[in-house]
């Protein structure tokens, strides 16, 4: 009986391992065929719980393994869940394997309510058998979450692990690029340290499998030749040599040319398409400035057509079985309507008809934003706006004695919960990390030498690699430049 088993579990190997060859659908090379061949063994392995971290940099083949892979599962009739940090990135994950991705936070957790009327984040119950849950972006994955009055909310990693490896014989797949920025705040991406994992996570198997050679398949690519030579940099601690002249997709744009590129990229791909990143919110205000007054000849502080980007999470305005659950920090909006805009608490709200880029299926919803947020150089709105908001709105239910209940009242009131939201045409590289833009353009400001640090190299990786067609370089430092 146990020979019988080791034998029907080598051949299950064999021919998910055959499978996954054939639609990936050209020759691998060395390490992608090893890659291949582990990823079988992952499959039917029966140790448990059990976890693959899968890294690879841009151009490697990841992507084209994990499409063929996921294939292969559904035709030995494995279930398998696909997941993103962010709705950007899931969007893009279910277009690469041709299977619906969602967001983490949609998959694994709901909302409910606190005995304080505030909302709770709660750990769904995992209900799935023999199931495969692949995990894309792992990169961005927090081992905390922060809220604005500085307190913690709950540990998404440890909460992905304990959701997906509670299942009945279930695994988790990871993948990430150690290229590319850490969550905020973090020095290195927990969710693909070797070390960080065996430290908190001592019960799980690990199977760690590292792809590091670019399959030269697009000669022509210089947005991958670029991304490439940032991460040989990141590796050697040096500074990288950019080729800005020599490639179709990527180039150099002058400071006297660049409005006049971006209209011809949003005119081109649409303004959806087209994406400037920058290393601050305060650039990416003047840039958004620019564009709505310049570009787009919008004279009014907010109208309709705009382009939003939510910067914190919000659980008010969206049914919780809606096909998003909610609206995610680094969601995309476009506003239909403008109802009006009012002040109301010393604060300035607008009332909007908005939908969700990246989720087409779901009608266009009513809701309350705070102008504020538009032109404010921090990320988001700080302990203390939102706690004189809380007091001026709680003089609304003063006649309501019970501090609790009155507390309940201020919860649910649309005002509080208002969308925070900033324009969307130029963004941080944080805030742009997960997504993909046909075209992109990257402005890392005024540099010091010294400032072409590790850390800078992340933040140039990560920015280059957001754009799938054309890249556009602005005011790059001369020190970046190949000569």
């Amino acid at each position: 009986m146990f020979t019988f088993i080791r034998m029907n579990q080598a051949a299950l190997q064999q021919e998910c391992y055959q499978l996954i060859l054939s639609f990936f659908g050209h020759q691998p090379n060395e390490e992608q065929e090893l890659l291949i061949r582990h990823l079988a063994s992952f499959t039917f392995e029966s140790e448990n719980p059990a976890c693959f971290i899968l890294k690879g940099y841009a151009g490697t083949g990841k992507t084209t393994i994990l499409g063929a892979y996921i294939q292969a599962l559904n035709v030995i009739k494995r279930k398998t869940v696909l997941m993103a940090p962010t709705g950007r990135a899931a969007k893009v994950l279910s277009l690469r394997s041709k299977m619906l991705a969602t967001t983490i936070h949609k998959r694994i957790y709901f909302t409910g309510t606190g005995p304080d009327g505030s909302v709770k984040l709660q750990l769904a119950p995992n209900k799935s058998k023999n199931a495969i849950f692949i995990i894309d972006e792992a990169s961005m994955i927090g081992d905390y979450s922060l809220q604005n009055d500085g307190s913690v909310s709950r540990n998404l990693l440890e909460d992905v692990f304990e959701y997906a490896l509670n299942g009945e014989n279930c695994k988790l797949i990871l993948l990430g690029d150690e290229g590319q920025l850490p969550p905020v705040g973090a020095d290195e991406s927990p969710a693909l340290s070797t070390a960080y994992l065996d430290q908190h996570f001592p019960l799980v198997h690990f199977t760690v499998f590292g792809l590091t050679s670019v399959v030269r398949q697009r000669v022509d690519s210089g947005i991958l030749e670029n991304a490439t030579r940032v991460r040989q940099a990141q590796v050697l601690e040096s500074v990288p040599q950019l080729d800005i002249h020599s490639f179709q997709d990527v180039k150099a744009v002058p400071g006297d040319e660049l409005i006049e590129k971006i209209e011809s990229a949003y005119s081109n791909y649409g303004a959806d398409e087209v994406m400037i990143v920058t290393r601050s919110n305060k650039r990416a205000n003047l840039y958004n400035q620019n564009i709505r007054n310049r570009i787009l000849m919008m004279e009014e502080e907010l109208c309709g057509g705009d382009l939003l980007m939510v910067v914190k999470n919000n659980y008010y305005w969206l049914d919780p079985l809606s096909s998003a659950g909610f609206i995610a920090n680094g969601e995309l909006l476009k506003v239909h309507r403008i109802r009006k805009i009012e002040e109301l608490y010393g604060v300035r709200f607008a009332h909007l008809e908005v939908s969700l880029i990246d989720y087409p299926d779901l009608d266009r919803f009513e809701a309350i934003a705070f102008m504020e947020t538009l032109t404010i150089e921090q990320p988001n709105l700080d302990r203390g706006f939102l706690k004189n908001l809380f007091f001026e709105i709680e003089q609304d239910f003063m006649h309501e004695r019970n501090k609790q209940k009155r507390y309940q009242e201020i919860m649910k009131s649309p005002y509080f919960n208002a969308l925070q939201i900033k324009f969307a045409y130029a963004v941080t590289c944080h805030k742009s990390q997960g997504g993909q833009w046909s075209v992109v353009f990257v402005d890392h400001g005024y540099l010091e030498p010294e400032q072409l640090d590790f850390s800078f190299l992340r933040w140039l990786y990560t920015a280059i690699t957001r754009a799938s067609e054309q890249l556009y370089t602005v005011n790059l430092m001369e020190e970046l430049v190949e000569k």
